[in-house]
């Protein structure tokens, strides 16, 4: 039994060499040529990884570039908003106290010219006090004038022109 071992030992032995070989001849460089393409590929990844990580370095500093920059411009606008609402804070308290001395301005307009309404009242009822005055004046100076001139017509010219020229 030991023949029978031994030949079928020999006989796995050469299978597992001759299935060695064959692995070796005809599979192993079907797999070798596959590995050197995972490295070309790989290389080629690498590169392209190496190309990425660049151009996001580059984006991460314009990035880092234009925070920086929107950040200064943030500032300026902020400074920019408290000196235009201090500013506006100014105008609106001028503005307020312009409308309050114009309100003020329309207040003693008003009473002016309330009381020159009654001082114009006062000045009507005082010419037509001097109308009638006058009027009543006029009344007397005509009465005055008419009692001249009947007096007047009852003095005897002649009488008064010859007398006057015998002075002479």
């Amino acid at each position: 039994m030991n023949i029978i071992k031994d030949r079928a030992v020999w006989i796995i032995l050469f299978l597992v060499i001759l299935g060695g070989l064959l692995y070796m001849i005809i599979v192993d460089p079907d797999r070798v040529q596959k590995m050197d393409d995972i490295v070309v590929r790989d290389d080629t990844r690498v590169g392209d990884i190496t190309e990425v990580k660049e151009l996001y370095d580059r984006l991460d500093l314009k990035l880092n570039g234009t925070k920086q920059h929107l950040k200064n411009l943030h500032d300026t606008t902020v400074i920019h908003m408290k000196n235009y609402n201090a500013k506006v804070d100014s105008i609106n308290n001028v503005f307020s106290r312009l409308e309050y001395k114009i309100d003020e301005l329309k207040k003693f307009i008003k009473s002016e010219f309330e009381s020159i309404g009654d001082d114009i009242e006062d000045l009507s009822d005082d010419i037509s006090g001097l109308r009638t005055k006058q009027t009543k004046d006029m009344r007397k100076v005509n009465n005055d004038i008419k009692s001249i001139n009947e007096i007047l017509e009852q003095i005897d010219t002649e009488d008064l022109i010859k007398d006057y020229l015998k002075k002479e």
